[in-house]
């Protein structure tokens, strides 16, 4: 199957979502105000530390669904897809009481909110409970359409179960009032919605009714796989989420706001590595050393070369972009902090490479390990940061982290060649956040430019496939218009 014609499913995917937000962000800092818009954010966030409660088996699944990948072998598909999904259900409602208990103390005294908002948040505690079993189930169905490479399709799912997420909630803090305990529930049945018709779909992708069910047998090689999977559930939601959770902690429900609104704006642009790599997995994980080495190869060059004049150009437009978006006072909180993210961002996403490469190639221990080997040294960083410097010095913590984790990927993955022609992308993404401006007629923007321009050069040069792919693009655009 077309890898490009399958990268831009997926990136479609994350991409309309985002122009959802666009509008729906405002729409909620209007409605419900930042100090709330913070707390939910904070709900958002703690239900992410949940994810331990999927024990590896939908990525663990994915893998063995997609070596299983001949006629022949759709009964085996099935028994692991059903497999999978009991496990994950059976973990899911364990982790649903899990919250419902340890859910009201840490709502109680670990952050800093208004006491109104507290008792909000403390009323939803069932319906944050239930969405843990739903996240572990949906997260089967989309793996396993992943790896069935059905991504259009999945996608197309994915799409509208997240404008209804974001619309129904909106909806309902219009004619109901902004209120959490309203809010919450309508987020969670709204999330439910997808899971019928995704079902509805495995039925024929998989396909389903060849024989396959429930096999114990099963369970040693997903468990085998999904562990070290399982440290990394565990994990990353510390390592992505406690930037916001110390500020939430250390400084207000309204800096967590600040902070957030920049995080998940610039966090868009990791829909292209997403994109890419999600397609890319499957092919990884059935193919041998050396056709997944060289695929892995170029890849990373058609990532860097796209993504590099992206961050740049983000970089020059974001300042601009936040003051006239959500207003000039909450610009100048947020854009600095959004402009110290897309370099982390930039870092990130190249990273995506090796990481999938990493667990498709059967190690996804070498994942788990380096995340265990971050841990401390980020919290102690992060906290220093908060603690003297604010939003700044979370966004800083933030990036430095990520960049030490792209460092240990790329040197496990070293059958990535190549990876070093990297560096000369890097030093222009630094420049850029050096010189980013806060007005379009500035002397900085000049000087943006001036950066622009060669990164434009050397993503131009990196990567044949990108080449190639826009000279055919463009022939197709003159032969239109010749016609």
């Amino acid at each position: 199957m077309s890898v490009k014609r399958n990268t831009i499913y997926n990136l479609l995917g994350s991409i309309a979502p985002s122009l959802v937000s666009l509008v729906t962000v405002p729409a909620y800092l209007h409605l419900i105000g930042y100090p709330r818009y913070g707390v939910l954010a904070i709900v958002w966030l703690f239900l992410g530390y949940f994810g331990l409660f999927d024990p590896g088996i939908t990525r663990a699944a994915a893998f063995h669904i997609a070596r299983l990948h001949e006629p022949k072998q759709a009964k085996e598909r099935e028994g692991v897809f059903w497999t999978a999904l009991v496990v994950n259900l059976a973990f899911g409602m364990i982790g649903a009481v899990v919250l419902y208990f340890a859910a009201r103390p840490v709502f109680m005294s670990t952050f800093k909110m208004p006491e109104s908002m507290r008792g909000e948040v403390i009323a939803s505690l069932p319906w944050l409970a239930a969405s843990i079993p739903l996240s572990t189930v949906t997260g089967v169905l989309g793996g396993a359409l992943q790896a069935r490479e059905w991504f259009g399709v999945s996608n197309s799912l994915n799409v509208a179960n997240a404008a209804i997420s974001q619309l129904i909630p909106l909806a309902v803090a219009f004619w109901m009032g902004p209120q959490l305990n309203w809010l919450i529930p309508a987020t969670i049945i709204a999330r439910s919605l997808g899971a019928v018709p995704s079902f509805v779909v495995i039925a024929r992708a998989l396909p389903l009714g060849k024989g396959g069910r429930f096999d114990r047998l099963r369970l040693k090689s997903l468990f085998s796989y999904g562990g070290w999977i399982t440290l990394t559930n565990v994990l990353n939601p510390v390592l992505s989420t406690m930037d916001r959770i110390l500020i939430g902690s250390l400084l207000s429900a309204e800096a967590v706001a600040f902070y957030t609104v920049p995080f998940n704006l610039v966090s868009r642009a990791s829909a292209v590595p997403g994109a890419l790599t999600t397609t890319l997995f499957p092919k990884f994980s059935r193919g041998n050393q050396e056709d997944s080495a060289r695929l892995a190869s170029d890849g990373l060059a058609a990532l860097a070369s796209v993504m590099t004049p992206m961050v740049v150009l983000g970089i020059a437009a974001f300042p601009i972009f936040m003051r006239y978006w959500v207003g000039l006072s909450f610009a100048q909180h947020a854009a600095p902090v959004g402009i110290v993210l897309l370099v982390g961002i930039w870092i990130n996403g190249l990273s995506y490479i090796p990481y999938s490469h990493l667990q498709a190639s059967g190690r996804p221990d070498l994942v788990a390990k380096f995340h265990a080997i971050e841990l401390l040294p980020f919290l102690g960083f992060l906290w220093l940061g908060v603690h003297y410097f604010g939003l700044l010095g979370a966004a800083y913590a933030w990036t430095f982290r990520v960049g030490i984790d792209g460092i240990l990927l790329f040197a496990a993955a070293g059958r990535v060649p190549h990876w070093r022609r990297l560096f000369p992308g890097g030093l222009l993404v630094l420049a850029a956040a050096l010189l980013a401006p806060s007005a379009i007629l500035s002397g900085r923007m000049g000087l943006e430019l001036l950066v622009l321009a060669p990164t434009i050069i050397w993503s131009w040069k990196l990567s044949p496939n990108v080449r190639a792919a826009l000279r055919i693009r463009a022939g197709k655009i003159h032969l239109r218009a010749a016609v």
